[in-house]
């Protein structure tokens, strides 16, 4: 008999959206699932239609509904409720492939604690945008290279409820990036796993968080100061602590090129180099922050002539 896999979908104001997200779990190939649905104080029509679900499939969906307490709580009071030996996580506006768990809870080996794909994203009306495979090269112990960058969506990991038992659930401590925090912290004591196929269709709309720049660089942020260790005696830790630092200053630098703040941008794309030499073209982006504004127009001008 196969082992119960909890699905945890923490819902607020999707009604136009979350049946699908259910039906798409409803119909994988694998077997058992269980579907929590946590109603976090919606005040559109969602949680009636949790309910009609719930009564639907008395058998293989539960709704809890509680007052607006935010997302990453609402996961964490699902994993509470969740029965089964592995946990998945799905947001009310994306959706599976019927075999994503057919996939992905066979990898389940021994001393795997954490399981992910790769990932198909749409557009509001669920038309593919493009296809983003998971690397699978990095498996087994992913915790270095994970250091650098968030290597996974969400909807795509499936977790051993032993892990989570060992680590601990979503930290509060975050406003954004809670994810990458605990797949951190499940990395750093089990081996992962990884399907190249895309088996998340995942929704692009102004609603993601992952839109907001501001708010994913302070996260990354976070995670770099909590986790990065530049001084490890593990020799592939500090390295990829340095490319995790090279990274933040890049994209931070990107953020300010992007607002046209170059004096902001100069300072840090030269950190990128300091902690990275030769990182991505951060060394072309220093030089073109030297040209300001009008040297950035003109030099638009001219690539779109050739």
């Amino acid at each position: 008999m196969s082992d119960l896999v909890s699905v945890i979908i923490p819902v607020y104001n999707r009604e136009h959206l979350v049946s699908q997200a259910i039906e798409s779990v409803l119909a994988q190939t694998y077997k058992p699932v269980e579907i929590i649905l946590i109603n976090d104080g919606s005040t559109d029509g969602s949680l009636s239609v949790l309910r009609r679900f719930e009564a639907l499939f008395p058998q293989q969906v539960r709704v809890i509904d509680q007052p607006n307490q935010g997302q990453i709580l609402a996961r964490n009071n699902g994993i509470q409720a969740a029965r089964g030996e592995y946990i998945a996580f799905l947001d009310s506006d994306d959706l599976w492939l019927e075999n994503k768990l057919e996939r992905q809870i066979p990898l389940f080996e021994p001393g795997v604690g954490l399981v992910y794909s790769g990932t198909e994203v749409i557009d509001e009306e669920g038309h593919t945008i493009r296809v983003e495979s998971a690397d699978v090269t990095i498996t087994g112990n992913i915790y270095p290279q994970l250091l650098i960058k968030n290597r996974m969506t969400g909807g795509t990991v499936v977790v051993s409820a032993e892990a989570l038992k060992h680590v601990g659930a979503f930290s509060t401590d975050f406003k954004a990036a809670e994810n990458w925090d605990l797949w951190l912290r499940i990395s750093k004591v089990y081996s992962a796993r990884a399907v190249r196929d895309p088996l998340l269709r995942y929704r692009v709309h102004d609603g993601n968080m992952s839109g907001d720049a501001q708010l994913m660089i302070n996260a990354k942020l976070q995670i770099i100061e909590k986790y990065c260790d530049l001084r490890s005696s593990d020799s592939v830790v500090a390295r990829c602590s340095r490319l995790a630092y090279a990274d933040y200053h890049y994209r931070k630098g990107l953020i300010c090129f992007s607002n046209s703040e170059y004096k902001s941008a100069r300072k840090e794309f030269y950190s990128t180099t300091a902690y990275h030499w030769y990182y991505k073209d951060a060394w072309l982006r220093l030089i073109r922050s030297y040209l300001g504004k009008r040297g950035n127009y003109f030099l638009r001008l001219i690539k779109r002539h050739f």
